[in-house]
């Protein structure tokens, strides 16, 4: 390989790991924000499997209970 061939070379290099770089950036940029929105919607879940749980023993302490009375048959 003489001079020319190298800096070619060095140029295509350059050029290839700039784009590396710029992808490595945006993925991790968009990591970022799905990681945000994984973050805020497990919390919602949380919070909606409190209120399910809430809603839960609410509807257990307001059930009459059901009395059999044996003479009655």
């Amino acid at each position: 390989m003489n001079e020319t061939d190298y800096r070619s070379l060095i140029l295509v290099y350059q050029q290839k790991s700039a784009d590396l770089l710029s992808q490595v950036v945006a993925f991790e940029a968009k990591l970022m924000v799905l990681n945000q929105k994984f973050e805020e919607q497990s919390k919602e879940v949380i919070g909606l499997k409190k209120e399910v749980e809430s809603l839960k023993t609410k509807s257990k302490k307001t059930q009459p209970k059901t009395v059999i009375d044996a003479e009655g048959f």
